[in-house]
């Protein structure tokens, strides 16, 4: 992993996301890093910034574990952030709302965002995944009419169900993320999903602790302040700390 030069940066990070759920956070680490930079629209564009932070942070390579739900064997990949940012960012060629047609179903929708997750995980259920999917839905379809007759949404048939999910994944690829993988020990094939989100600030989270370690280990020894010590350059501070 590449050591971040701005150490102080680094913690003005960790503390804005500190504490944070998981949604908020992944905002605070965006607004924290790209200061002036306008809200992501949808979540592949907000999984897509946090990947280019990734690689701002830590580099370009992510190197990253998932278990075989057959055997239980640990797979090992990698990816590089670069490629899966710009494979992330939403195909938009115009504005909200966007519109389908089919089986004679007319709809206008928008894409989910960060609060619409939030929101609908908040409001969720005992039904789990079916009564999220439905919340988002009631959330971002804006019309749907069926012959000049308005429908509601939860009166949609299937059909016309999978063929708006996946108008959405076309327009937001990025908004769940996950590989496929095959098992090398007994040839399952699998997606693994990937929070991005919280791939960063696992990393963000332990370098930021490392970094609070190195200042106590060189205030204790040299009686120097935190700023004194944060104005080391990162390897400076690695080395002293092994003296």
């Amino acid at each position: 992993m590449r050591a971040y030069n701005d150490t102080e940066a680094l913690l003005t990070l960790w503390e804005c996301a500190l504490g944070q759920p998981a949604g908020a956070r992944d905002d605070a680490l965006l607004s924290a890093s790209f200061e002036g930079a306008e809200p992501a629209r949808t979540l592949g564009e907000r999984n897509a910034r946090l990947m280019e932070l990734h690689a701002r942070l830590f580099g370009r390579e992510i190197e990253l574990l998932s278990h075989c739900p057959a055997c239980h064997t640990v797979a090992q990949f990698s990816g590089n952030c670069d490629a899966l940012a710009a494979q992330m960012w939403p195909r938009l060629d115009d504005a909200p709302p966007h519109r389908l047609e089919a089986q004679g179903h007319v709809i206008e929708f928008r894409l989910p965002d960060s609060a619409d997750i939030t929101i609908a995980s908040a409001d969720e259920g005992d039904e789990g995944d079916e009564d999220f999917a439905q919340l988002l839905l009631d959330r971002c379809v804006l019309a749907c009419t069926c012959e000049g007759t308005d429908v509601p949404v939860r009166q949609l048939p299937e059909p016309v169900l999978d063929a708006l999910s996946q108008q959405m994944e076309t327009l937001d690829p990025g908004a769940s993320v996950s590989f496929a993988l095959d098992c090398p020990q007994c040839a399952t094939h699998w997606q693994a999903p990937l929070d991005v989100g919280e791939m960063l600030w696992q990393k963000v989270r332990a370098a930021a602790e490392r970094v609070l370690l190195d200042v106590d280990v060189l205030a204790r020894a040299y009686g120097w302040t935190e700023r004194e010590v944060l104005r080391l350059s990162p390897v400076g501070a690695r080395r002293i700390c092994k003296w």
